[in-house]
C-alpha cells in the first residue's frame, strides 16, 4: 500500500509537543503546552473518536515513556505522574482505560525525559539538574541517582534488556550506564557527541534511542547527522546523515530495528534504511517538528509540530518496493540472549552481522545471517503475528498463562497516593488521617467527622509513617520501606528498623501511648486497629497481635501472600493472594484470593476459605460494614459481604452492590472510592472519570443505595425482592453475630421485632403483587418466610380481598402449623383448672376489643382520618388500615404485655382496600356498613345461616351498647367456616 499521511490533528495548544505508542501500538499518547496528556486511538477505523484527556498536570507536558502497562509523564513543575492502563479492557468493551496511579517524582526542575526498564519495575528520569534520578515503580521510592553529567540532563534511554542506560546531556556528553550492579556505575562517556545546547529550551533538546535489538544507541550529532554507538565497544560504528539541514530533534526506530526515522527543526521526516545507510523516504511539513515514534506492532508513524499537532504517517515502509517489512522484529528473546553472553566477550568484540564492511563507517549490505543467527528458530513470538502479505499490520495472538511469581502488592484501605505533597493515611467513617510532605519531616492532621467524639490531633512525624489505621479509641501507624509502601518520601530504607506506634486518643491512663521497634528485615506490610486491639503483618510472614495497652498477646505465621487486613470490634479480617494466581506472556495477571477470619486474640479461626473478584479484577478495598459483616470490593465496582461466618461451614460471598452498573445507569463514567459500608447504604467518594482517589480538601461523600444484582431489578416485583434480600440479609447478620458474641440483638427484643417487622412488610407487599397477578404458589412461598403472626394475618386478609379462596385456605393451615391455633390454646387454657390464672398473654386476647367497623360506632377520642395502609411504626408496631379498607386492630408485643391499638375509622364507604388498589368488581352483595369479617362469612356461609344471623337483632344491639364481647375465635377469622360456640360470658355474643 502507498504511504499516507493524514491531516493535522490539533491535539494541544501551541507549543512543544511529545507524543509517543503504545507498547501494542492500539493507541498513541500526546502531551503538550497545555499541561494536558490525551490517548487516542490508533486504528484507522477509530482514531477520530474523541481522545482520553488526563488533566493530572499544572504545567506544560514535556515528556512522556509508555510500557505493558504504564502511562508515565512529566511536565515544566518538576512533577511526574504514572497512569495505569488497562489493555485487557480494551479487548472486553472495545475502551480503553487510564488511571492515575500516584506521583513517581516531585522535583524543582523540570523533566526532560523518561524511559521504563522492560520489567516496569523501574524509570530513569533526566531532568535540568546533573543527575538522573531512578525511582522503583512498585513504591514510588528512590532508588539510585547517577551522578557525573556537567550539566543538565537531557536524554534517558534504557536498553531492551535493562542492563544499560544511556544518557545525554546539554554539554553534548553521552553516557553509558551499568544498570545491573546494586550501585550503578558509569562505564563509557563520550564527549561532544551529541549536541551541544541551552538548558531550558525543550525545541533545542535532541533525545537519544536504543534500538529494539540491543545492538546500538542512535545518538543525533551536532554536524546533522546521526551516530550509531554499539553496544560492548561503545563507539561510534556508523553515521546517517545528508538530509538534515538544521538540528536533530528526535529518533525513533522500527520495530525490527531494519528502519529509523528522524525529525528535525528543519521540518523534516526522514525515514532511513539503516543497513544501507540511506534515506529511502522523506516528508516536509511548514514548521519545527518535536518528537516521532514507531509504532510498535506496524508499519505506523506519529510525529508533532510546535504548533500543538499531531501526524500519523500510515504504510510508511513501502513493500510494493522490494523493502522489508518494519515490523518483523528480529526476537522476544534478544535481550535475554544478549544478557546470557559473558560480560567479557560482550565487551572485548563487537555485536556483528549488521555491517560487514572493513571499516564500519561507509556503506555496506545487510547481512542475511548476521541478525538472525541468535535467534532460536523454536522460539514463538508470543504477541505478533508477521505480516507476510505486505499489508502492513501485525495482528495479535492470545495469550499465554503462566504461574505468577510476582510478590502480592499489599494496600492499606482508606490510603491514597501522594498528590500535591499530600496523601490519606486512612479515611473511614471515624475521620480522616492526613499526611503532608514537608522538608525533613512530615506533619500528620487527624480529623474527626464527630467532632463531639474527640478533638482533632496535630503533631510532626520525624518518623515518616507510611500506614495507619484509625479507630474510635486510637490510631496505629506504622513505617516500613519504600519496597512495601506507597510512598516516595519515605525516610526508612530496608536495613533501618520499622516502628509501631499507637496513639490513644482517650483513656483513663494518661500513658496509654505504646511504641514497639522490629527486627531487621522485618517490616509491616499493613496493619488494622479496633476498639479490641491491633494487630500488623510483616513482610516475614509475621501475624503480630497486640492488646489496646500494648500487650503482644499472639503471633503467628502466615504465607507470605497477604494483600491487606481490617479489623472490628474483636474481628480480623485477612486477605491473601491465592497460589491459583497466574500470569501471561503479555504482563497481564488473573488474581486469586483467599481469606482468614479470625478472633483479635488468635485464639478463634471463625472462617476461612476463597474470596471471589470479577474476571481479570483485584481486590482494592475490604472492611466491615456497620453491622459487622466483613465485606471486599473489587476494581470492577462489585461490593461483596461475607455472610452467615459464624457458621463456618456455611459461610459465602453475597454480592450487594455492582457500583460500575450503577454509574452506567446514572448515564456518567464517575468512579467510586469505597468508605463504608452499612446494612442500606455504600458510603464512597465520588472521584472523576477515569481516576481512583479522591481529591484533597476532604471529599464530598456520597451515600450509595444497596441494591443486590437480582435478575429483572427494573420492575417493581424485583425491586422489591432486592429490598427484600437485602433486610433479610443484614437482619441474619444481626442475629447470628449476636449469637456468636453471646450478647443481645441490637437494641434487645424489641429491636428485634421492629426488623421483623419491616421485612414482613416487604413480604406483605411482594403477596399482594402475587395475588393480583394471579400466582398463588409465589404468595405461598412468601407467606412461608413471614415471621410474626400478625403479619400472617394480614397475608390472610389480602387473599381474602382478592378472592384467593384456595390460596386463604391455605395460608391458614401454613399458620396453624407455624404459629399454632388460637382456639387451641384458649381451650387447654380454659379447660384447666380453674385456680391457676391464665397467661397475661391470653387474657389479652380473650378482652381485647373488637375491631373497628364500617357502620358500628367508635369512641371518638380514637377517630381519626384514615390514611393508606401503613405497615410502619409509630411509637409501639402498629398496622392500620388505608381508606375503605379492611378494619382492624393488630397485637403488639411491646414488653410483658400485649398493647392493642384500634384501626382508625374509614373517611369513605368504599369497600374495604388494604392496600390503596382498585377494588374489583364483587359479585356478592356487601352492605358498606358491614364489616370486614362480616362480609367474608356472608361470603362462605349457607343461605340459611344469613337468615338465622339477621334474625338476631339482639345481638347487634348488645354491640352498639358497648357489651362485653366473647373472643374472636381462629375459625371465626376465616371467611370460608363458621362455627358457633357457647359464649363463655354470659352477656357475651359471638363476633361477626
Amino acid at each position: 500500500m502507498a504511504p499516507s499521511i493524514t491531516d493535522p490533528r490539533y491535539a494541544h495548544a501551541e507549543g512543544f509537543t511529545t507524543v509517543a505508542f503504545g507498547r501494542g501500538g492500539d493507541f498513541i499518547c500526546t502531551g503538550g503546552s497545555d499541561s494536558l496528556v490525551r490517548v487516542f486511538y490508533s486504528s484507522k477505523a477509530e482514531r477520530d473518536q474523541e481522545a482520553i484527556t488526563l488533566e493530572q498536570h499544572s504545567d506544560n507536558v514535556l515528556t512522556l515513556s509508555v510500557s505493558r502497562s504504564k502511562i508515565i509523564s512529566g511536565d515544566e513543575e518538576g512533577t511526574v505522574f504514572c497512569f495505569d492502563v488497562s489493555t485487557s479492557a480494551l479487548a472486553e468493551s472495545g475502551k480503553l482505560s487510564v488511571e492515575p496511579s500516584g506521583t513517581v517524582l516531585r522535583s524543582v526542575l523540570p523533566a526532560r525525559d523518561i524511559s521504563i526498564s522492560s520489567s516496569e519495575r523501574q524509570a530513569a528520569i533526566a531532568t535540568d539538574d546533573e543527575n538522573v534520578t531512578v525511582v522503583s515503580l512498585l513504591d514510588m521510592g528512590l532508588l539510585h541517582t547517577l551522578t557525573g553529567h556537567r550539566g543538565s540532563v537531557n536524554s534517558v534511554s534504557y536498553s531492551p534488556d535493562s542492563a544499560y542506560l544511556a544518557s545525554t546531556g546539554c554539554n553534548g556528553t553521552v553516557r553509558v550506564w551499568d544498570m545491573r550492579e546494586d550501585e550503578p556505575s558509569c562505564i563509557s562517556v563520550m564527549h561532544k557527541m551529541a549536541y551541544v545546547c541551552e538548558p531550558g529550551n525543550s525545541m533545542d533538546q535532541s533525545k537519544a534511542r536504543w534500538s529494539p535489538d540491543g545492538r546500538f544507541v542512535a545518538v543525533p550529532c551536532s554536524d546533522h547527522t546521526i551516530k550509531l554507538v554499539e553496544r560492548g565497544t561503545w563507539q561510534a560504528s556508523a553515521a546517517l546523515g545528508g538530509r538534515h539541514t538544521k538540528k536533530i530533534s528526535h529518533v525513533t526506530w522500527s520495530p525490527n530495528s531494519r528502519y529509523m526515522a528522524s525529525v528535525g527543526l528543519d521540518g523534516q521526516v526522514v525515514v532511513w534504511d539503516v543497513a544501507a545507510r540511506t534515506a529511502i523516504l522523506s516528508h516536509a511539513t511548514a514548521g519545527a517538528l518535536c518528537q516521532i515514534d514507531w509504532n510498535p506492532c506496524g508499519n505506523m508513524l506519529a510525529f508533532t509540530d510546535g504548533a500543538g499537532a499531531m501526524y500519523i504517517w500510515d504504510d510508511v515502509i513501502p513493500s510494493d518496493q522490494g523493502h522489508a517489512p518494519p515490523y518483523e522484529r528480529q526476537s522476544d528473546v534478544v535481550h535475554e540472549t544478549v544478557a546470557s553472553h559473558d560480560d567479557n566477550d560482550m565487551d572485548s568484540a563487537p555485536i556483528g552481522g549488521l555491517f560487514d564492511d572493513g571499516d564500519g563507517a561507509d556503506g555496506g549490505e545487510m547481512d542475511s545471517d548476521g541478525a538472525d543467527d541468535d535467534i532460536d528458530d523454536g522460539e514463538a513470538l508470543d504477541d505478533f503475528v508477521v505480516d507476510d502479505d505486505g499489508g502492513g499490520y501485525a495482528e495479535r495472538q492470545a495469550p499465554r498463562w503462566m504461574a505468577s511469581d510476582a510478590p502480592a502488592h499489599a494496600f492499606q484501605p482508606g490510603s491514597t497516593p501522594w498528590v500535591s505533597g499530600r496523601r490519606y493515611l486512612a479515611f473511614n467513617m471515624v475521620g480522616s488521617v492526613v499526611a503532608v510532605a514537608q522538608d525533613s519531616y512530615n506533619s500528620i492532621d487527624i480529623t474527626f467527622h464527630d467532632k463531639s467524639l474527640h478533638r482533632d490531633v496535630h503533631f510532626s512525624d520525624s518518623f515518616r509513617f507510611a500506614l495507619a489505621a484509625l479507630t474510635e479509641s486510637g490510631c496505629l501507624f506504622a513505617t516500613t520501606t519504600k519496597a512495601l509502601a506507597n510512598d516516595h518520601a519515605l525516610r526508612s530504607a530496608d536495613d533501618a528498623e520499622s516502628v509501631l506506634s499507637f496513639r490513644a486518643f482517650a483513656s483513663w491512663s494518661a500513658s496509654a501511648d505504646w511504641m514497639f521497634k522490629l527486627p531487621l528485615k522485618e517490616h509491616p506490610r499493613c496493619i488494622a486497629a479496633s476498639s479490641h486491639g491491633a494487630a500488623a503483618v510483616t513482610s516475614l510472614g509475621m501475624l503480630r497481635l497486640f492488646t489496646c495497652g500494648g500487650v503482644q498477646r499472639h503471633i503467628e505465621s502466615l504465607p507470605g501472600r497477604v494483600v491487606t487486613c481490617v479489623a472490628r470490634g474483636d474481628l480480623l479480617l485477612v486477605v491473601l493472594e491465592a497460589l491459583g494466581s497466574v500470569k501471561s506472556n503479555m504482563g497481564a495477571r488473573r488474581l486469586e484470593y483467599e481469606y482468614v477470619l479470625m478472633t483479635m486474640d488468635g485464639q478463634t479461626r471463625v472462617a476461612r476459605g476463597c474470596c471471589p473478584v470479577g474476571p481479570g479484577a483485584e481486590i482494592v478495598w475490604a472492611g466491615f460494614s456497620e453491622e459487622g459483616h466483613p465485606a471486599t470490593c473489587d476494581s470492577k465496582g462489585m461490593l461483596r459481604v461475607l455472610h452467615r461466618y459464624w457458621a463456618a461451614s456455611d459461610a459465602c460471598w453475597v454480592p450487594v452492590l455492582d457500583t460500575r452498573r450503577l454509574a452506567s445507569e446514572r448515564g456518567n463514567h464517575e468512579t467510586f472510592w469505597p468508605v463504608a459500608l452499612s446494612a442500606s447504604q455504600f458510603i464512597v467518594a465520588t472521584c472523576k472519570p477515569k481516576t481512583r482517589f479522591p481529591p484533597f480538601p476532604a471529599p464530598i461523600l456520597d451515600e450509595l443505595d444497596v441494591e443486590v444484582p437480582l435478575l429483572h431489578t427494573d420492575t417493581s416485583v424485583g425491586q422489591q425482592e432486592a429490598k427484600l434480600f437485602a433486610a433479610r440479609l443484614f437482619g441474619d447478620q444481626l442475629s447470628g453475630e449476636a449469637e456468636r458474641s453471646g450478647g443481645d440483638y441490637p437494641g434487645g427484643a424489641s429491636g428485634q421485632s421492629r426488623d421483623d417487622l419491616e421485612q414482613d412488610k416487604l413480604l406483605l407487599r411482594l403477596i399482594q403483587l402475587a395475588c393480583k397477578a394471579d400466582k398463588s404458589q409465589r404468595a405461598v412461598d412468601l407467606a412461608q418466610m413471614i415471621k410474626l403472626d400478625r403479619s400472617f394475618d394480614a397475608a390472610i386478609k389480602i387473599a381474602v380481598y382478592q378472592k384467593q379462596t384456595t390460596l386463604a385456605e391455605r395460608l391458614m393451615r401454613i399458620k396453624d402449623t407455624k404459629f399454632g391455633s388460637e382456639d387451641d390454646e384458649y381451650d387447654n387454657v380454659h379447660n384447666s383448672d380453674d385456680d391457676q390464672p391464665a397467661p397475661a398473654a391470653l387474657n389479652a386476647r380473650r378482652h381485647r376489643p373488637p375491631a373497628a367497623t364500617y357502620g358500628q360506632k367508635q369512641n371518638t377520642a380514637t377517630s381519626k382520618d384514615s390514611s393508606d395502609m401503613d405497615l410502619s411504626e409509630d411509637g409501639a408496631d402498629t398496622v392500620s388500615t388505608k381508606p375503605g379498607g379492611m378494619a382492624a386492630a393488630m397485637l403488639e408485643d411491646d414488653g410483658p404485655e400485649l398493647v392493642v391499638r384500634p384501626a382508625k375509622p374509614p373517611v369513605t364507604s368504599k369497600p374495604f382496600n388494604p392496600f390503596g388498589v382498585a377494588a374489583p368488581s364483587t359479585s356478592m352483595e356487601i352492605k358498606r356498613s358491614d364489616s370486614f369479617f362480616k362480609a367474608a362469612d356472608l361470603h362462605s356461609e349457607s343461605p340459611s345461616d344469613v337468615s338465622s344471623r339477621a334474625a338476631s337483632p339482639s345481638k347487634r344491639q348488645q354491640r352498639e351498647d358497648g357489651a362485653a364481647i366473647a373472643p374472636r375465635k381462629q375459625a371465626k377469622m376465616s371467611a370460608f367456616q363458621y362455627k358457633k360456640k357457647a359464649p363463655i360470658a354470659d352477656d357475651a355474643d359471638d363476633e361477626a
